[in-house]
């Protein structure tokens, strides 16, 4: 027959290895929500990188198609509009301020 003192010792065991295993789930399940949040982390690197990647890649269609066209006309008549304002025969450019507002 077990006396009082050994089935006390036995019940500290047991409350231990319980407490043991709680925590050590607990640190599982930190550990898991961290890799989850890493992972979709990373998953929208990834996205932004493929995005970009394909805008570049659209970007360098655009120049190829450049580069084989004879006629550098357009273009020139473009980046002199888009970037400096330039205006053809006939036309006006009116700016917009909106640093005042």
């Amino acid at each position: 027959m077990p006396t009082q003192g050994a089935t006390k010792t036995k019940q500290k065991r047991s409350l231990l290895v319980i407490l043991g295993i709680a925590v050590l789930v607990c640190v599982v399940a930190v550990a898991c929500i961290i890799n989850y949040s890493e992972a979709a982390q990373n998953k929208r690197e990834a996205q932004e990188a493929q995005s970009e990647c394909s805008e570049i890649a659209s970007q360098n269609s655009e120049l190829e198609s450049f580069l084989n066209d004879e006629n550098h006309d357009e273009y020139y008549e473009k980046i002199a509009r888009e970037q400096y304002d330039y205006a053809g025969d006939g036309e006006r450019v009116f700016k917009y301020d909106s640093s005042d507002e």
